[in-house]
């Protein structure tokens, strides 16, 4: 990762050196009723607290 692109500084946060970055960021809500089962991971195993690799602390 850059820091001059994204801000990141990995000794910091501990990133890996050859992560893979893949983000759908959506806003808002569906036109239409969404079916079927969704595969999703739990949060704990996408987010971290303050660096890569630490248990994600929720208020």
């Amino acid at each position: 990762m850059s820091s001059i692109y994204t801000g990141v500084r990995e000794k910091e946060y501990r990133t890996p050196e050859d992560p893979t970055i893949a983000v759908v960021v959506g806003f808002g809500y569906s036109k239409r009723k969404i079916k079927g089962l969704k595969n999703r991971r739990r949060l704990s195993r996408v987010a971290f607290s303050e660096r890569f690799g630490e248990k994600l602390r929720l208020i």
